[in-house]
């Protein structure tokens, strides 16, 4: 996610916690009703019998929703901006709220994992498992951290930087990059221990994607430009792929994936690409990237899928040339960002703002999850269950779910 684009989706995400269950700021706290005096605000009311348990209770106004977001992270959003409320009365709230308005049922169940962010890791951007251990890259703190259970997570690594993104294997090691302020390469042996392996010309700002191809490790930077390397230590410039001024970071390339002998990329902003050999690049699939730019992308039963940060779109090639658009958000998934796309069980994987998405053929696809008012940077199949990352400030935030093998009998 790009810093720039927070303060933007902080309002959107209080604007739907007010549409939801209305303004959520504390006030002073009256015991022994603590939930009462607690949680309520100043706008509409969620009650108990006449108590006031979100929202603001001056009026007779009870916001009544159709189809409600899942409630546990309204109820925390509610906490981070400010209404403190105990365990219990949490539990109150979610047991309330659910019962009175219940969510949109889903055929898989998301359990929030109690993963550890560091101090300031508010959102998970990166993930990689990788030899039994499952490795997840923060913005906010640009710390690593690992998991050898999906559960219990130790850090890694501090980059001392604002966000590490594309954690991949090469060559008998691991490599991140770091963004803002510097574009730097990091590498571990083991996963347990990183270190600075090399800085990229600081006028590139930052490495937003790493990937392999035919031998060399290739980094995409926030200013459009690629570079590469045979040994992770020396790296030659490869291409630039668009003339973008010296001050501006917004040209990012969001990833680098090989597929049918090509390596693909894309850039925020910008369009997509293809290269034989990662020096030469050729424009494709132009209307993939009308509206604004890609971000998610993956290859998934001998078919490249794409999805653009605009339009709520996934597109689909078979060789790279020829692009046909197979999925498009519903109108209630605002921002249309498909951020991460990703392959378990057999099926398709795509995140869409909050929401997870699947198909098993890429016609046919179904809603599968809610997990946030904001956006899933990352998913990857761990030891059976599929991991989502997304944020609730001030925090990241992990989920799972159990996967399915052939959930449909075929």
């Amino acid at each position: 996610m790009n810093p720039a684009r927070f303060p933007a989706i902080i309002a959107g995400a209080l604007l739907l916690v007010i549409t939801v269950t209305s303004r959520a700021f504390s006030v002073p706290a009256e015991s022994p009703a603590r939930t009462v005096a607690r949680v309520c605000g100043h706008c509409h009311a969620l009650e108990i019998k006449a108590r006031c348990l979100a929202g603001g209770c001056r009026g007779n106004n009870v916001v009544r929703l159709a189809n409600p977001p899942p409630w546990d992270f309204v109820v925390d959003w509610m906490k981070t901006m400010g209404a403190a409320m105990t365990d219990a009365e949490r539990q109150t709230i979610l047991d309330y709220l659910g019962r009175s308005y219940p969510p949109k049922p889903y055929p898989l169940n998301w359990i929030k994992v109690p993963a550890a962010t560091g101090e300031g890791g508010w959102n998970v951007v990166s993930m990689r498992e990788h030899e039994g251990v499952l490795y997840a890259g923060f913005e906010g703190n640009g710390k690593i951290f690992r998991s050898t259970d999906g559960s219990v997570w130790n850090e890694a690594a501090d980059t001392g930087h604002y966000t590490v993104y594309g954690i991949v294997p090469f060559k008998g090691a691991l490599y991140a990059g770091t963004n803002d302020p510097d574009p730097q390469i990091w590498k571990s042996i083991d996963g347990k221990t990183w270190g600075l392996e090399r800085s990229l010309p600081a006028q590139d700002h930052g490495v937003i994607s790493l990937g392999e191809f035919k031998g060399f490790l290739y980094a995409g930077t926030a200013r459009a430009r690629i570079y590469r390397s045979s040994d992770g230590r020396l790296w030659n410039e490869g291409f630039s792929l668009a003339d973008i001024p010296r001050s501006d970071y917004s040209h990012w390339v969001r990833f680098l994936i090989e597929f049918h002998g090509n390596l693909y990329t894309g850039i925020e902003r910008g369009a997509l690409y293809q290269s034989p050999d990662g020096v030469t690049w050729n424009i494709v699939g132009r209307n993939v990237t009308m509206k604004t730019g890609v971000r998610g992308s993956a290859v998934f039963k001998d078919a490249l899928y794409v999805g653009n940060t605009g339009g709520g779109e996934i597109w689909k090639t078979l060789d790279g040339l020829s692009w046909e658009p197979v999925f498009k958000a519903p109108p209630y998934v605002k921002r249309g960002y498909v951020a991460s796309l990703t392959v378990a069980g057999e099926m398709l994987y795509a995140g869409i703002d909050g929401f997870v998405f699947r198909t098993s053929d890429g016609k046919v696809w179904e809603e599968v999850g809610h997990l946030s008012p904001f956006t899933i940077e990352a998913m990857e199949i761990f030891k059976g269950s599929l991991y989502a990352g997304t944020l609730l400030p001030r925090s990241g935030q992990l989920y799972r779910t159990k996967i399915v093998v052939n959930p449909a009998g075929n």
